[in-house]
């Protein structure tokens, strides 16, 4: 009784080159279509290797892009044009879109009355004095960062821009070099 090593070491020197080609095309074909069914979704194989090859047509030969496009673009001049179901005639159908009348009426509850003076103050003050009173009251949504950081910082309120103003970006300070690191780390 021999080992099973000892069985496969008959089998370690076969050249598999040569019996390859001592198969018949028909012979390969049987081993091709064997193999494919064996592993049909091997991940280490390419993807172009993965599906066997089941057209019997003959290469054609080399790409030659020239005679290729020359097809095609007589194909193109052939080929009739899709006529659209339904012709184009410019109709506009249906009614035109009108937004609705956004403005709500504010309850009675609601309506806020001030003095006077108040409502000539509002009404004649600029977006920077706006801008003020918002950060006052605490809406601070109505100010941007750079200002609402501003106020905090500095415990007041220095706003030149308004409320509808453009962030400008901080000055751009420049930073002298560093000299470079004299230790020897050998």
């Amino acid at each position: 009784m021999t080992s099973y090593r000892q069985e496969l070491e008959k089998y370690r020197d076969i050249d598999e080159d040569k019996i390859l080609q001592e198969l018949s095309p028909e012979e390969l074909a049987q081993l091709d279509m064997e193999l494919a069914e064996m592993d049909p979704e091997n991940v280490l194989l390419p993807a172009g290797l993965r599906q066997r090859d089941q057209t019997q047509k003959s290469p054609t030969g080399p790409l030659d892009r020239d005679a290729l496009l020359q097809h095609l673009e007589r194909q193109a001049l052939e080929a009739e044009e899709r006529q659209d179901l339904v012709p184009f005639t410019g109709e506009k159908k249906g009614k035109p879109f009108v937004p609705k009348d956004t403005q709500q009426d504010v309850p009675h509850e609601e309506q806020v009355t001030l003095e006077p003076e108040l409502e000539e103050a509002l009404a004649n003050a600029t977006d920077a004095e706006m801008c003020d009173i918002a950060a006052i009251l605490g809406m601070y949504t109505l100010m941007s960062n750079k200002q609402y950081y501003d106020a905090i910082c500095s415990g007041n309120i220095s706003n030149t821009e308004g409320i509808n103003s453009v962030v400008q970006p901080d000055r751009y300070r420049p930073v002298p070099d560093e000299s470079p690191n004299p230790r020897d780390v050998q």
